[in-house]
C-alpha cells in the first residue's frame, strides 16, 4: 500500500496500530550530504526504537556523491527520500523537508545522531507539557558517553574572537567562553536557553507557521541560531530537555584555523547573522544613503585628482615627443598646479551636484551614468577652461583642461560602475539586505510580498506582515508580527529598515499614524497607492484648496525637442548605415567562417533606412499608440530593460517611455541596445 505522496507507508497494517492511536505526531527530518555510514546508523537506532508518535521519515539528500540516496531507497524503503539534484545548503534542505512533512511536531535531526530507546517521546511529552515552547532540543552525549555542550548563549563579539581565532589559544579558560557554552550549568535539570544546535530540534508546528522556517540565506552554519533567535522574537521560548538523550558524532571542523571550506563557510554565516541582527549594522544601515553619497563624493574627488594627474602626465609626454613644434610652451611644475587643482574640485563637485549626481539615487546603469557624467565633467571644463583665460598670473595648459574631460568621465563612470557591482555582489552574498515589513491585509499586501521576494537584486528581506488595528489577517498570511498599533515596537523588535503600506483600503488618518509612529522608530515609510501608476519625470506633489493634487506641468517646448529627436534619430541612422556598408565585407566574411546568416545584417540595414525614410523612429515604443503621433522604434526600452523592471512595466512599457521621454533617454537607450550589437548581427533574430 502506498500513501498519499506515492511513498511506502512508514507502518505497516499488520503492526496492529488503527483508529486514535495512528495518529501520528512527529515528522523526523534528516539531511544528509555524503553522510551515508552515519545515516544508516541513524536509521537503525532510529528504527530499532520508533515510537508510536513518529508518523513518517523524511531524509532529503543534497546531492550526495558516496551513494547515500540509492542506500537509502535499498535498505529502508519506508523512509522517503528526497533528492536534490544540487547541493541547496542545510537550511534550504530542511525547509524543503519541512513542506513535505505532516506531523504537528518536526525533529530535525543531523545524519551523525544516534538515538536511544525514549528519547523521541521524552522530547514531544515535554513539547507537550509546555505549550509556548517553539523549539526544544534534547540531551547530547558524546560516543564516549561525556556531556556534549549542545545549548549555549547568543554570542557576542568576544566570543566570536575568542572561539573562531588564535586568541581562543592564548585564553584557553575564559569566562565569556565558559558563559556562552554554559559550562557552569547543571545539564541535569530543563531550562530556558538562548539557543540549541541544529544536531536535535523538535520544532512546533505552530510556530513555525508564525515565525517562518530556516533563513536560507545561511547555507550551512548559524541558521539554528538564527531561527531560535527569532523564535524568542516571536514570544516562542527555546528551551533544553535534558530527559532525552542522545548520542552525536560531533566533529567541530568549522573550529580549524586554517582557511578550509568549512571554517570560510562558518565564517560567512557569522557575517551574515551579524549583518542582520546586529545594533551596529542596523544603525548603519539606517544611514546607508548618507553613507552611500559620501563614498560616492570620496570616490569622484579620488578619481578626478587622478584624472587630472593623468592629464597631467599626457601634456608633460606630448610636449616631450612633440615634433611638429605644437607646445611650444613650457610644462610647469606639479607644484605650481596646486592651487589650480583645488580649483578643479570646487568646481567639479558643485558642478556634480548642480547636475543631480549625488541626489538620492534611484535605478541607474553604465550607460546612464556616462550621460549624466558626461555633461557635469563638460560644464566642469568649460568653467575650468574658462578660468585659465581669466588667470592672470599663469596660463595655464589648456591641453590639460581638454584631456581632463575625457579621462574624468571614463574614470568616474567606471568607479561608479564599480561601487554597484560591489554592492550587487553583497546583496548577492546576501548581506546588506532591508528588513521590511508590509501592512496590509488584502491581496495587495500578498502580491507586494512576492514582488519583494522575487526582485532579488534589489536587496529585500521580508520579515511578517502587520495587520491594520481591528482587523484580522488570512491564516495564509503568515509570518504576523502585530497590528499597526505595535508598530513602534515591531520596528525596533525586529531591527525594520522599511515599512511598505500595501493595503489600498486604508485611511489617510491610519496611514498618518503608521508614517508617523515607524518614522519615530527609525523605519522609512513606503505606501503603495494608486496615484503612483500617473506619476511621471516631471510631476510634483501640490495643494490646492488644502488637498494634495499631483502637478503635471505643461512640457516646455514640446515640439522643439520633438523635432531635435526626429533629427538626431536621422543623424545616428545615417552614420550607422554608412558604417555598416563600409564594414559589410568584413562583416558578410565573419558571417561566413563563423556559420551564421545574413539576414540580421540585411534587417539591420533595412530598419536604419526606414528611420531615414521617417517610417520609423531610432529610439521609441514597441507598438504604435493610440493617440500619439510617436512612430514605433527600432529599439527603445522594451529592448533593453530586463529583470523585474521589464516585468512591472511590460504592460504598459510604451505608455511609461512616451510620458518619460527625453533626449538623453533616448542617447541611453542607444548606448544599452549597442551592448547587445554583435549578438544582433549574428543571432538571426
Amino acid at each position: 500500500m502506498m500513501n498519499d505522496k506515492g511513498q511506502p507507508p512508514l507502518f505497516a497494517e499488520e503492526d496492529g496500530r488503527s483508529g486514535e492511536e495512528d495518529r501520528r505526531e512527529v515528522s523526523v527530518i534528516i539531511v544528509s550530504y555524503n553522510t551515508r555510514d552515519f545515516i544508516r546508523r541513524l536509521l537503525a537506532s532510529l528504527f530499532d526504537n520508533l515510537p508510536g508518535i513518529v508518523g513518517e521519515v523524511i531524509v532529503i539528500d543534497n546531492a550526495s556523491s558516496d551513494g547515500s540516496a540509492d542506500m537509502l531507497e535499498a535498505e529502508f524503503p519506508r523512509v522517503r527520500t528526497i533528492r536534490n539534484p544540487v547541493n541547496l545548503g542545510y537550511a534550504k534542505a530542511v525547509n524543503r523537508g519541512i513542506v513535505e512533512a505532516s506531523g504537528s511536531y518536526f525533529l530535525v535531526l543531523n545524519p551523525d545522531i544516534e538515538t536511544s530507546a525514549d528519547a523521541i517521546t521524552r522530547l514531544w511529552e515535554f513539547m507537550e507539557k509546555t505549550p509556548d515552547a517553539g523549539i526544544a532540543g534534547g540531551k547530547l552525549l558524546n560516543p564516549d558517553g561525556s556531556l556534549q555542550m549542545s545549548c549555549r548563549t547568543f554570542y557576542t563579539i568576544p566570543v566570536v574572537l575568542l572561539r573562531r581565532t588564535v586568541l581562543g589559544k592564548l585564553f584557553p579558560n575564559s569566562g565569556q567562553v565558559r558563559k556562552h557554552l554554559m559550562l557552569d550549568w547543571d545539564h541535569d535539570s530543563d531550562m530556558e536557553v538562548d539557543w540549541l544546535t541544529g544536531a536535535c530540534m523538535m520544532v512546533r508546528r505552530e510556530a513555525y507557521e508564525g515565525v517562518g522556517g530556516m533563513d536560507e540565506r545561511f547555507f550551512l552554519y548559524f541558521e539554528d541560531v538564527d531561527w531560535c533567535y527569532r523564535m524568542k522574537k516571536h514570544g516562542w521560548k527555546v528551551c533544553y530537555a535534558h530527559s532525552s538523550e542522545m548520542k552525536h558524532h560531533y566533529r567541530r571542523e568549522s573550529a580549524r584555523l586554517l582557511p578550509d571550506r568549512k571554517l570560510v563557510s562558518h565564517l560567512l554565516s557569522t557575517f551574515r547573522f551579524y549583518d542582520k541582527w546586529s545594533s551596529a549594522m542596523h544603525s548603519l544601515k539606517r544611514e546607508r544613503r548618507a553613507l552611500g553619497i559620501l563614498g560616492t563624493v570620496l570616490s569622484d574627488v579620488i578619481l578626478i585628482n587622478v584624472s587630472f594627474v593623468l592629464a597631467y602626465f599626457f601634456r608633460y609626454l606630448a610636449s616631450e615627443i612633440d615634433i611638429a613644434g605644437l607646445f611650444t610652451k613650457p610644462v610647469y611644475t606639479v607644484v605650481i598646479y596646486r592651487d589650480f587643482l583645488i580649483l578643479v574640485n570646487i568646481v567639479c563637485l558643485f558642478s556634480f551636484v548642480y547636475s543631480g549626481l549625488y541626489r538620492r539615487p534611484g535605478r541607474t546603469n553604465f550607460a546612464r551614468d556616462l550621460i549624466r557624467i558626461s555633461r557635469a565633467v563638460l560644464l566642469s571644463s568649460l568653467v575650468i577652461m574658462a578660468a585659465t583665460y581669466l588667470t592672470q598670473t599663469i596660463a595655464y595648459s589648456r591641453f590639460v583642461v581638454l584631456v581632463f574631460w575625457p579621462i574624468a568621465v571614463l574614470l568616474v563612470t567606471t568607479g561608479r560602475a564599480a561601487q554597484r557591482s560591489l554592492h550587487s555582489g553583497l546583496r548577492r552574498g546576501l548581506f546588506d539586505l532591508r528588513r521590511v515589513a508590509i501592512v496590509g491585509e488584502d491581496d495587495h499586501a500578498v502580491a507586494l510580498r512576492r514582488k519583494l521576494e522575487a526582485a532579488t537584486d534589489e536587496g529585500y528581506d521580508f520579515v511578517g506582515y502587520v495587520a491594520p488595528e481591528g482587523r484580522m489577517l488570512p491564516e495564509s498570511m503568515k509570518p504576523l508580527m502585530g497590528t499597526t498599533d505595535d508598530i513602534r515596537s515591531i520596528v525596533a523588535e525586529h531591527r525594520l529598515h522599511e515599512v511598505l503600506v500595501g493595503d489600498r483600503q486604508l485611511s489617510r488618518q491610519e496611514i498618518g499614524g503608521i508614517v508617523n509612529a515607524a518614522r519615530s522608530s527609525g523605519a522609512e515609510v513606503k505606501v503603495v497607492s494608486e496615484v503612483t501608476d500617473m506619476l511621471i519625470r516631471g510631476s510634483q506633489m501640490d495643494e490646492v484648496a488644502g488637498t494634495p493634487v499631483v502637478v503635471f506641468p505643461l512640457a516646455t517646448l514640446a515640439g522643439v525637442r520633438l523635432l531635435t529627436k526626429y533629427a538626431v534619430d536621422r543623424a545616428v541612422a545615417l552614420l550607422g548605415m554608412l558604417g555598416l556598408l563600409l564594414l559589410a565585407p568584413a562583416i558578410l566574411t565573419w558571417q561566413v567562417l563563423s556559420h551564421r546568416n545574413f539576414g540580421t545584417w540585411a534587417r539591420t540595414v533595412g530598419n536604419l533606412w526606414q528611420v531615414l525614410s521617417g517610417r520609423r523612429t531610432l529610439v521609441g515604443p514597441r507598438h504604435p499608440v493610440s493617440g500619439e503621433s510617436m512612430k514605433p522604434g527600432v529599439t527603445g526600452p522594451w529592448r533593453v530593460m530586463t529583470g523585474q523592471s521589464a516585468k512591472v512595466y511590460q504592460d504598459r512599457m510604451d505608455m511609461y517611455y512616451l510620458q518619460n521621454w527625453s533626449v538623453s533617454s533616448d542617447l541611453e537607450i542607444v548606448l544599452l541596445s549597442l551592448k547587445g550589437f554583435p549578438d544582433l548581427l549574428g543571432s538571426g533574430h
